[in-house]
């Protein structure tokens, strides 16, 4: 036989990144660790990780990533972190994730909860 042979392959991919395995078991024990999963309580999932960035000037080496609630980054990211917290919140109206420090994720949901407010009779 000459061609090619078509194979079909099944790869499990994690939710939270573009990691995939060939063992369901082994994808589920890699979301249960992945540093995208917020579940997981980890470095780049909460409000205080701050990624590597480039220095000030062109010559200037990369600032490397810090923990701004003081943990230790040097050995690597950490998982079920006690200082996490999540960089985003649920939208005051409806269930979609917002980043933390605002309350409604659209102008739309400000405005119906703004209709909620005027139907309380508190007015």
């Amino acid at each position: 036989m000459t061609s090619a042979i078509r194979l079909k392959v099944v790869r499990y991919q994690c939710p939270h990144c573009s990691r995939t395995h060939s063992k369901k078991a082994a994808a589920e024990q890699h979301i249960a660790r992945c540093w995208q999963n917020p579940a997981a309580r980890a470095c780049k999932t909460c409000v205080h990780f701050s990624p590597e960035s480039e220095g000030p000037y062109p010559q200037h080496p990369p600032i490397p990533e810090e923990c701004w609630a003081g943990r230790k980054l040097l050995s690597g990211l950490h998982t079920d972190c006690p200082k996490w917290e999540s960089k985003t919140a649920p939208c005051a109206e409806c269930t979609a994730e917002i980043p933390a420090g605002q309350t409604y994720c659209s102008t739309r949901c400000r405005n119906a909860a703004d209709r909620h407010d005027d139907l309380d009779g508190d007015l």
